[in-house]
């Protein structure tokens, strides 16, 4: 068995698909898997998928296609996955040659630490690139001002650090996480939530991917600058409030599921937010204040208390 499968989701992927597979055979160290799904492609994606199928006929594996969303796609991928570790990949990323490497290396590093047993996930930084690869910035958490060491779970419900696009995680891990329920923002949020509350961190402070900020980004990289807290804004408030609710769902829903496994205060926070949609205004910010629930930057929290 593969000691390490990597999941790549695709959907309308062919104008940069070629870029990231190659990226990925590229990389400076072997002995993976790449499993590929489908959420239902009407251009060339399937095609260029069963070329390297046939080309790399012992690294390349297509699952299937059906309509889905990148959360679905993901699951089904996660579902399917046997490997002792896990990585994912965007369909429109380049990855850096040592980046399977460092990531397995800083894992094994981790586990002998703490043990096999242990959930662990490892992530790294990216950087910002555009449509062509021109340099936007050379670290994603500098360019959002997001902090890494803010990973406790009063802060990672309402906005998630770790990208999914550099994890690699466990099964120990994903044997507590799975099934990803529909609740869920996105796979590797609610993998970090599992994270914080009942596994370890590992952190490299290095880029290890080329993340492409293009228009059709599911979540997108925004500066962390006031012009762009204005143009976030002018998505409208109902826009902003349905998603920030969906974060609290997820939590929601985090809590009902491991209500057992918390510590009084995560748990107690999780049961506060059950009513929080139904709350007033002053009786949700309570919440939040008493809590700690907040975002790494003074925008982001000014943006949060006005809007929900």
């Amino acid at each position: 068995m593969m000691e390490l499968q990597i999941l790549l989701a695709t959907y309308n992927s062919s104008r940069f698909l070629r870029e990231q597979l190659d990226s990925i055979l590229a990389q400076d160290c072997r002995g993976f898997e790449v499993l590929i799904r489908d959420g239902g492609s009407s251009d060339d994606t399937l095609g260029i998928i069963g070329e390297y199928q046939r080309k790399y006929p012992e690294t390349i594996r297509f699952l299937e296609q059906k309509p889905a969303t990148a959360l679905d796609n993901f699951s089904a991928l996660l579902a399917a996955s046997t490997a002792p570790l896990i990585m994912f990949s965007d369909h429109d990323d380049v990855w850096k040659p040592e980046k399977v490497r460092v990531s397995l290396e800083k894992n094994r590093k981790m586990e002998a630490e703490y043990g096999s047993e242990t959930p662990i996930m490892v992530f790294t930084d990216s950087e910002v690139v555009d449509d062509d690869l021109n340099p936007v910035s050379p670290s994603m958490f500098r360019y959002q001002n997001i902090n890494t060491h803010e990973l406790t779970l009063n802060r990672l419900i309402v906005q998630n650090v770790p990208s999914g696009n550099t994890m690699l995680v466990n099964r120990a891990l994903l044997d507590l996480a799975l099934p990803v329920p529909s609740a869920a923002v996105m796979h590797d949020h609610w993998l970090t939530l599992v994270a914080a509350t009942m596994g370890k961190f590992g952190f490299l402070d290095i880029p290890t991917v080329f993340y492409r900020q293009h228009g059709d980004n599911v979540y997108g990289a925004f500066q962390y600058t006031l012009p762009a807290f204005l143009r976030k804004l002018k998505l409208g408030r109902e826009k902003i409030r349905t998603r920030f609710q969906q974060n609290i769902d997820q939590a929601v829903e985090f809590g009902i599921r491991y209500a057992g496994s918390l510590n009084k205060q995560d748990a107690e926070m999780l049961d506060a937010l059950k009513t929080f949609r139904s709350r007033g205004f002053w009786g949700r910010r309570r919440i939040l204040w008493k809590y700690g629930i907040r975002k790494s930057g003074v925008w982001r929290n000014i943006g949060m208390y006005l809007f929900q």
